[in-house]
Order: structure tokens, then C-alpha cells, then sequence
């Protein structure tokens, strides 16, 4: 008995020296720490109502009626490092393919898909989205300008990623009948018609984007 209350006294005195020799350091330690978390928190709070207001400032902006207020604020809104720039600038795409301004949109789209911050299957949706409104322009402009951004476009449409399958394919398939020099070459172009028959006969590729290809197919076969 008197030597487990030994044990004890002996530990309790080694832990009160422990302390007294060490407690401005612990005092120290624990202070830092305290002020790290709280630096943390701060650094938390910051950014959740940063993006909450972003959030506010791009639906806000979004619904202006006025063009030139809404341009000016939504580019604002673009330039900041969130995921409401890249919302941001898909709308400022939009407002400059109503515009005309192609080039512009060419710069946001590329801006979009060379950033860090977006993963494959963000990637790719942006990649169909300029890839099929490119294709939509050089069909009304005639003009073959942008069909190598198209191409771009389309060779960061993800091939793992199932869902796109169907799209990247009616995409090459859409983009090399831009390429042809006129429209009853459609038929002598063996790699053309490869392409057609692939994607007809993939068992991924939904009966939507078959049924597509299938009319523009038959379109060209029977001109």
C-alpha cells in the first residue's frame, strides 16, 4: 500500500516539475495553436461568405435588363477564382455569340478549360458545349474559320467517361461533314462513312443521337 502511494507522489511530483520547468512553453504551444484555428476559422468564414455573395451578385446580375450594366458586372463576377467565374463566363460566352463577338467567346471557352480548377467531366461538358455552339455558327456563317477550335474542343471531350461517348462522336461526325468541300463529297468519303457506321452500331451511344445522325445521313445519301 505505501508503495503504490510512493508511486503515486513520485508521479505526481515528476508531472508538477514536468509542468512548472515547461509551462510557459505549453502556454506558448497552445496559444499558437488557438490562433492558428481561429486564423482558420476566420480564413473559413471568409471564403463561405465571399462565395455566398458571389453566389448573390451572379443570379443578381444575371436577370439585368440592362446589356451594358450586365456585361460590366458579370465580368466582374468572372475574375474572381470561384466556381461562379466559370458560370460567369459561360454567360458572358453566351451574351457575345448573341453579339457576334465569336472570337471572344473562342478566349473565355479556352480560358475556362485551361484553368486547374475544373475535373474531367467538367471539362468535357464545356468542351460539347463550345464544340456543338461552334458548329451551330460555322453552319449559319459559312465559314470555316473555326473548325480547327471545334477539333480543339472535341479532343477534350473525355473518352472514359461514357456519358460523352455519344457526343464526342456526333461531334466528329457533325465537324467532318463541315470539313467536306461540297456536299456530294459526303458520299465518295470513306472515312466519313466509317465514322457513321461506328457510331450507328455503338451499343453506349443513345438512340437520340442516332436517330440525328441517321437523318443528316440519309439527307446527304439521297441529294
Amino acid at each position: 500500500m505505501n508503495k503504490n502511494i510512493q508511486i503515486k507522489n513520485t508521479f505526481f511530483k515528476s508531472f508538477s516539475t514536468f509542468l512548472k520547468n515547461n509551462l510557459k512553453n505549453l502556454i506558448i504551444l497552445f496559444s499558437i495553436i488557438f490562433l492558428l484555428f481561429l486564423i482558420y476559422q476566420g480564413y473559413l468564414f471568409y471564403n463561405i461568405n465571399k462565395i455566398n455573395n458571389l453566389s448573390i451578385s451572379y443570379f443578381t446580375n444575371k436577370n439585368i435588363d440592362d446589356e451594358i450594366t450586365k456585361y460590366s458586372e458579370i465580368k466582374k463576377i468572372s475574375n474572381e477564382k470561384s466556381f461562379y467565374s466559370t458560370l460567369s463566363k459561360l454567360e458572358l460566352i453566351k451574351i457575345n455569340i448573341d453579339n457576334k463577338e465569336y472570337d471572344l467567346s473562342i478566349e473565355l471557352y479556352n480560358e475556362i478549360l485551361n484553368s486547374n480548377d475544373l475535373d474531367n467531366n467538367y471539362v468535357s461538358l464545356v468542351a460539347i458545349n463550345g464544340a456543338y455552339n461552334f458548329i451551330d455558327i460555322v453552319t449559319k456563317t459559312k465559314n470555316d474559320k473555326y473548325i480547327d477550335n471545334i477539333n480543339n474542343f472535341i479532343s477534350l471531350i473525355d473518352e472514359n467517361l461514357d456519358n460523352y461517348i455519344g457526343n464526342k462522336n456526333e461531334l466528329l461526325y457533325l465537324v467532318s461533314i463541315l470539313s467536306l468541300k461540297d456536299s456530294s463529297d459526303y458520299k465518295n468519303n470513306s472515312e466519313l462513312l466509317i465514322l457513321y457506321d461506328n457510331l450507328i452500331n455503338n451499343e453506349i451511344i443513345s438512340p437520340s443521337i442516332k436517330e440525328r445522325v441517321k437523318k443528316i445521313h440519309e439527307f446527304y445519301i439521297f441529294i
